[in-house]
């Protein structure tokens, strides 16, 4: 089994149809960890919950590490599968994932390729600097939905909850000491809506700003003041 676990923090608008598409997979759990939703978000869940036997949903403190954990916690499934909330998994996509889990036992986690969700040429670029990032660094980041065999998970001591950002980096860095970490060629697609709303190349120069300065050693905390500000 397959544990999808989604963080979410005021996602009314998206969960209902995450839930829609990641409950019909086969092999998995829909595992919803909220940080203290206020738009109605957790109302959607608890139906939700109840309309999918698979789907279930959790309270967490806010923060996207500590949720991902919390979601880790319960579930059951020999994989997790991190998935941001404005991240969607193609069925194609979580098919072959499957079928990697079985035909490459040395598999020990990693994350699938990256896409943007719109049609604007500029965002085949980004595609494609990512790809190269991922090609020499092996530095996927948590919107390619990062997973992980859940005994690997634990070993390396999950997310760290004190990083409000890069938590995800942090954690792929040690991930990828072990030899079965890779990035999949499956597609998922994350929204551009980030991107549109705050102008796309305000965020994409802002977002590699902050990587620089991240391995500069500028602490997580500081780095994300700056993001969420």
């Amino acid at each position: 089994m397959v544990s999808l676990i989604i963080p979410t923090l005021n996602e009314s608008a998206r969960v209902e149809a995450l839930a829609d598409a990641l409950c019909k997979l086969p092999d998995g759990e829909c595992i919803f960890a909220d940080g203290g939703s206020t738009d109605g978000t957790q109302a959607k869940l608890e139906r939700l919950a109840g309309q999918y036997p698979n789907c279930r949903w959790i309270g967490a403190p806010k923060g996207r590490g500590r949720q991902m954990n919390a979601g880790a916690q319960v579930a059951k499934g020999e994989w997790l599968l991190f998935l941001h909330a404005d991240t969607d998994l193609p069925t194609a996509s979580y098919q072959h994932f499957l079928a990697l889990t079985q035909s490459l036992p040395i598999l020990s986690a990693g994350a699938f390729t990256f896409c943007i969700a719109h049609e604007r040429k500029v965002y085949r670029y980004l595609e494609w600097y990512v790809a190269q990032r991922c090609r020499w660094l092996k530095l996927p980041f948590g919107d390619q939905a990062i997973f992980a065999r859940h005994d690997v998970f634990k070993r390396l001591g999950g997310y760290r909850e004190d990083f409000p950002l890069m938590e995800d980096v942090e954690f792929v860095e040690r991930a990828n000491k072990d030899a079965g970490f890779r990035v999949i060629e499956a597609p998922v697609f994350t929204s551009a809506r980030r991107y549109e709303n705050e102008g796309y190349w305000r965020r994409a120069c802002g977002n590699v700003y902050l990587q620089v300065l991240y391995r500069l050693g500028v602490p997580p905390k500081r780095l994300a003041k700056r993001y969420y500000r």
